[in-house]
């Protein structure tokens, strides 16, 4: 029988296997050849929790300063596709050059041999993370995450994209599995999927009775929707969750990363004018240097969450269940093996 279920540490998914250590690094990017200059604009895709247009405004002046900087062009592109190994087949294909990126997608570009995380946001009060929330309106009734977990309520959840890291993901291992709840869905009538700002707007106006979010999407909607957000009770906080990172292609010549990483963490350090483009893409303070290893949080949640889906499956034989956690732990070896990686610009 497969035990799965045994009580595990936070590494203990990453499973040795050295027999992947050569298939692993056997795939990864070939260095770009001396002398490589690419002359056609570089592709910089953003994620857009708030909306396209939201987006565009946020990041526009920060990549036309970076553009100028490095003396070559960067397109600014709005990513809005919810399938994270979608991000790494545009990385593989050159249709992306550099993004930023929520966690799952840039695990599945980190995991994939495509991309690398080279910066992370820095905010205004100088946070390198942030937290997802579930909340709920403040005449709910509902004081604790307790009370809204107690089957045979009645109650609808918003919760967030099945691939969303803050919205999904987080919550899912912090306030339901770890406290004994595998599917949400058998505590709720009703389970729907949406953004944060949608799910702030459902509960702010009990279209549902708890959503979750994160508290830097809550920030920004006290500040554009102040009468909404003051319906709003926060029920549970998660862990602290590092900040999206910025990745960039492994196909990127060497020359061009490194000149992208000094411009990118030195950005609004000596220029008002570039500290206040800083407040318009996050409220943000500065970049900072980083590397795969940021991902860990990511891809030990990713894998507790794949295990446990698995090993609480009563339709799977125990045959299927082992073939399954096969497959899980030599993925984790291969992410073990990435997120140990160094970062290819010191």
């Amino acid at each position: 029988m497969v035990n799965v279920d045994a009580p595990h540490s936070r590494r203990q998914w990453l499973l040795a296997s050295g027999l992947l250590l050569a298939h692993t690094c056997s795939r990864a990017a070939p260095p770009p050849a001396q002398g490589d200059v690419r002359k056609s604009p570089l592709v910089f895709a953003v994620i857009t929790p708030r909306g396209t247009d939201a987006a565009l405004a946020a990041w526009t002046s920060f990549v036309q300063r970076v553009a100028q900087e490095l003396g070559q062009p960067i397109t600014l592109k709005p990513w809005v596709s919810p399938d994270p190994s979608a991000l790494a087949g545009a990385f593989a294909s050159g249709e992306i050059d550099l993004a930023w990126a929520g966690n799952s997608a840039a695990l599945a570009v980190v995991e994939r041999g495509v991309g690398e995380v080279f910066a992370q946001m820095v905010t205004d009060t100088g946070s390198t993370g942030y937290h997802s929330i579930i909340v709920t309106h403040k005449d709910s009734g509902l004081k604790t995450l307790d009370a809204a977990q107690q089957p045979g309520k009645g109650l609808v959840f918003a919760d967030g994209e099945t691939k969303s890291f803050s919205g999904h993901l987080v919550p899912l291992y912090y306030a339901f599995v770890k406290r004994g709840i595998n599917d949400p869905a058998g505590v709720f009538t009703e389970v729907r999927r949406g953004s944060h700002i949608e799910n702030l707007t459902l509960a702010a106006q009990r279209k549902v009775d708890i959503a979750t979010a994160n508290d830097e999407e809550l920030k920004m909607f006290k500040v554009k929707n102040p009468e909404l957000a003051s319906q709003l009770n926060i029920l549970w906080t998660s862990p602290v969750i590092p900040q999206s990172p910025l990745i960039w292609s492994t196909a990127l010549p060497l020359d061009t990363r490194r000149r992208l990483q000094q411009i990118i963490t030195a950005f609004g350090k000596n220029n008002a004018l570039d500290e206040e483009v800083l407040k318009q893409v996050n409220n943000l303070s500065a970049f900072r240097k980083s590397r795969n290893s940021q991902l860990i949080t990511a891809a030990d949640i990713d894998m507790f969450v794949a295990w446990q889906q698995v090993n609480r499956n009563k339709e799977l034989s125990e045959a299927a269940k082992a073939q399954r956690i096969q497959a899980i732990s030599e993925r984790a070896s291969r992410l073990e093996l990435r997120l140990k990686l160094p970062p290819s610009v010191a």
